[in-house]
């Protein structure tokens, strides 16, 4: 094999130690999770005597029952105090309660358009990561398999519940920002970016990481347009604090807080609840997931590294702060986390290699 076709693969030829020590940590993983029961312990889902409208329950009827009355001509934070109160849903902090946007969507596109507006941002998500996979001068042919895995975890887009989560439609445009992103020409990432930030406040840490490796890169016109889409959300989110703090009172029910500490197991199963792993036993997932970050943190190139501190950040706060009833976080990642699958067996391959290299022999001279 060439060394440029060994390029890609950050764990050709790593030494031995190195390549005990990530089977370790990857076996250690694997063993944790499927002993530790993945699964329904660790996610709470609406039950029937949650809040409930048109077919509807949990935190789907709610944003539908706004987004309705946004349609209606109310406010939206008029109908939003409102439908919290209603279903005992916390509106204090602000973070509690969503960004208008989505429900702005929904209510000027109808939910029938809104779907397929979706729709089509997916689909032209999963062209973008098959078009780019394909391209990869560096990558092998087969690495083209890892857009399946998009289009596998975008199932939810075919399920009209799923239409009124915030982080599905911003975990959709997170991945077509992805896919695009080239660090010469991020301007189509950054307006892809500042609209998935637009839905979920939660984005920020992504448009963070790329404004960073703008100011790495010395690419002050990009660095420039990333703190501008800081400072308009920035903006927004005031506006957003303002707005609400109208129409809330000191009553009003505050959230318990999000510090759900439910680790490794707790990620597992909001990843397995997320993606098309639900229709599996929590083991498939304990096995699948350890392998798809293994895959990313091989590939050696600026997008695998950036997705890889995506998905290693946001495994991060669902381990620390999710709670079970906030699962659907993970819909931010799952759509671009088992792209990884694509290189995880060259990956493994390199790995055993170095391995089962022998040892070099200690010449005579030196001893």
């Amino acid at each position: 094999m060439t060394v440029g076709a060994l390029g890609w693969n950050r764990f050709a030829g790593v030494s031995r130690p190195v390549a005990v020590v990530v089977l370790s940590l990857l076996a250690l993983l694997m063993v944790w999770g499927a002993t530790g029961g993945v699964g329904r312990d660790y996610v709470a889902v609406a039950k029937p005597t949650s809040a409930q409208f048109d077919g509807l329950v949990g935190d789907h009827a709610l944003y539908a029952r706004i987004a309705q009355r946004v349609d209606a001509g109310e406010s939206y934070y008029a109908a939003a105090a409102a439908e919290h109160r209603v279903g005992d849903y916390p509106l204090r902090p602000f973070v509690a309660v969503r960004l208008p946007t989505l429900a702005y969507i929904v209510a000027t596109l109808g939910e029938q358009k809104a779907m397929i507006f979706l729709l089509a941002v997916g689909g032209t998500a999963i062209l973008g990561w098959y078009r780019r996979l394909r391209t990869e001068s560096t990558l092998p042919r087969y690495a083209a398999v890892g857009a399946l895995f998009v289009a596998a975890n975008l199932t939810q887009l075919a399920a009209r519940e799923w239409l009124f989560i915030h982080e599905v439609a911003a975990g959709i445009l997170l991945a077509l920002a992805l896919a695009l992103y080239r660090p010469a020409r991020p301007w189509w990432t950054m307006a892809i970016v500042a609209a998935a930030l637009a839905i979920r406040e939660t984005v920020l840490p992504v448009a963070m990481l790329f404004g960073t490796f703008a100011l790495i890169d010395r690419d002050w016109r990009a660095a420039a347009g990333w703190l501008a889409i800081g400072l308009c959300f920035a903006a927004g989110l005031a506006a957003h604090i303002a707005a609400l703090a109208a129409v809330t009172t000191p009553v009003d029910a505050a959230s318990q807080g999000w510090n759900g500490q439910g680790g490794w197991i707790a990620y597992l199963s909001f990843i397995q609840a997320s993606s098309l792993l639900r229709f599996f036993t929590g083991w498939v997932g304990a096995l699948l997931v350890p392998l798809a970050l293994l895959g990313w943190a091989a590939w050696r190139a600026r997008l695998g590294l950036v997705v890889l501190l995506i998905q290693f950040g946001y495994a991060a706060l669902l381990m620390l702060f999710a709670r079970p009833a906030n699962f659907y976080w993970a819909m931010l990642v799952t759509p671009t986390l088992f792209i990884g699958l694509a290189f995880a067996p060259a990956a493994l391959t390199a790995l055993v290699r170095s391995l089962a290299r022998p040892k070099r022999a200690i010449p005579a001279s030196a001893i």
